[in-house]
């Protein structure tokens, strides 16, 4: 991300500086250290590249796997640039008479967030690129009214913000419609920084938006040093907050708003949550912010794990060393940027195995980056292998319910329906998985969810007219071959919306 009052040339690639908590120092840069290798591979790393062989940085990932971000074109001038699932890059290309772009978010319909200046050397605007590359100015007519883009939520609406009119002061939270049209969000609300696909904006100082209502977000000593940079689709928020030591700040992150110290690695002082994803896992940064000082470490968290250094879970002799992470998808998918045998590249890391599956009659949709489980019985599909006990596909729904905050949760399947086998299960290599798991109905409450994975309770709830979905992520260990799903005992008419299975 850009940071505010910089010129989009002058953002280029200020790894594990993109924000510091009010009342935060500067960012400085520090020494390249040598690569680091690891004992363990948890994931495949692929070198995304550069234009014309420059400088990249990559930003953000979306479930079909593109990913969008940034790279150099010559020494003063970047461009937004996006990776297709295969690795093609393409330049997304500028605003009339400007120079430099950046990409900053992307959607599953394929539309980018980002910045853009109108002249050289210029600052920056916000703006969004359709899915087939075309950009449109979001900036509105005001010359030097400075902003920028951060992040998209299904529909192509985009959230971000830029300074008042008089161009004084710190950027305002501001949420772009479909058609480009601009809502404040309200006052004392500066750069919106991520949304989600229920409509909830978070931005800083730390605070959750949604349709008007604002929720504070207190930092990890009770105070309001903090930012949030991003939401799940469950309304987990994470960011980085202030610490009670003054010379330290720490990723952090919120559950039902309150704070949860990620921590940081190597004992550097300074850390923050860029990402995070539906299953709970976290991704960011961990950076001194002096010279000398080691240098930067990009980091993952998830459930049940302590905060680890990406670069010691990649293979032995990659030639990495990961500076930043800035994006993660529901597929566990991580993008951002490191320096690949001396070279400053985007990259992105797919774990060895992951398994997302939405449960649906074969005639709907599927969702972007998951494989459909229509009832059919265990057997392989889709280069998995996974299914029920017996054939369950009269049990499947889709509601079409605008009520669902996504196609998602808008499928099921009912687990005790008369004959329904009530079991499912996926193949997989023996070892530990992170698995969540999500039940609900937008149009019925008539359910108690007791669903466990492995014997382990998942997920736990009772709908209400306000509370239809309930969701857990658990870490379970496979010795045979297959992770098990299955109703929990106190289960009444229980439904199972989607999986996600990452390799942890």
């Amino acid at each position: 991300m850009m940071r505010r009052g910089m010129t989009v040339a002058a953002a280029v690639f200020a790894v594990g500086a993109a924000g510091t908590v009010p009342g935060g120092s500067p960012a400085l840069a520090a020494p390249a250290p040598a690569a680091l290798a690891a004992p363990a591979a948890r994931y495949a790393v692929t070198d995304l590249g550069a234009l014309a062989g420059g400088v990249s940085g990559a930003n953000a990932v979306n479930n079909a796997g593109v990913v969008v971000g940034v790279s150099t074109v010559d020494s003063l001038r970047q461009h937004a640039v996006r990776w297709s699932a295969n690795g093609a890059i393409t330049d997304l290309g500028l605003l009339p008479g400007g120079a430099s772009s950046s990409a900053l978010a992307v959607n599953d319909a394929g539309q980018v967030a980002g910045v853009a200046d109108r002249s050289d050397g210029g600052f920056g605007y916000p703006v969004r690129w359709s899915a087939a590359g075309a950009i449109t100015d979001l900036g509105g007519p005001i010359t030097n009214r400075l902003g920028e883009a951060d992040g998209i939520d299904p529909a192509g609406r985009v959230v971000g913000g830029q300074r008042p009119a008089d161009s004084e002061g710190a950027p305002v939270g501001i949420r772009y419609g479909t058609d480009g049209a601009p809502t404040e969000l309200g006052a004392g609300l500066e750069l919106a920084r991520g949304v989600n696909a229920r409509g909830q904006i978070v931005g800083g100082p730390a605070y959750v938006w949604q349709a008007g209502r604002v929720t504070p977000l207190p930092d990890l000593t009770g105070g309001r040093s903090a930012l949030a940079f991003a939401i799940n689709v469950a309304g987990v928020v994470v960011g980085v907050s202030a610490t009670a030591d003054p010379a330290a700040q720490h990723a952090v992150r919120w559950a039902g708003g309150v704070p949860t110290d990620i921590g940081t690695v190597d004992g550097i002082s300074y850390s923050e949550a860029r990402a995070v994803n539906s299953a709970g896992q976290v991704v960011g940064t961990a950076d001194g912010r002096c010279t000398p000082c080691a240098a930067p470490r990009a980091w993952i968290w998830q459930p049940g794990a302590p905060i680890t250094a990406l670069d010691t879970l990649l293979p032995a002799g990659s030639g990495w060393s990961l500076r930043a992470a800035d994006g993660i998808n529901d597929r566990g998918q991580i993008v951002g940027t490191g320096l690949h045998n001396g070279a400053r590249h985007g990259y992105l890391l797919t774990p060895r195995f992951h398994a997302n599956i939405n449960f649906q009659p074969a005639t709907a949709p599927v969702p972007t980056g998951y494989a459909a489980d229509t009832g059919a019985a265990f057997g392989p599909r889709a280069g998995l292998t996974y299914g029920w006990a017996a054939d369950s596909t009269a049990n499947t729904r889709d509601r079409g319910d605008p009520a669902a905050p996504d196609q998602r949760y808008d499928t099921l399947i009912h687990l005790q329906k008369p004959g329904a086998p009530g079991t499912w299960e996926l193949a997989v290599p023996a070892g530990s998985y992170l698995v969540h798991a999500v039940a609900g109905d937008p149009g019925f409450t008539d359910s108690v969810y007791r669903i466990s994975v492995e014997g382990v309770p998942a997920v736990t709830g009772t709908p209400t007219g306000t509370t239809h979905w309930f969701e857990g992520t658990v870490r379970v260990q496979v010795t045979d071959g297959r992770l098990t799903v299955t109703t929990g005992a106190g289960a009444v008419n229980a439904k199972l919306d989607y999986l996600d299975v990452l390799g942890a």
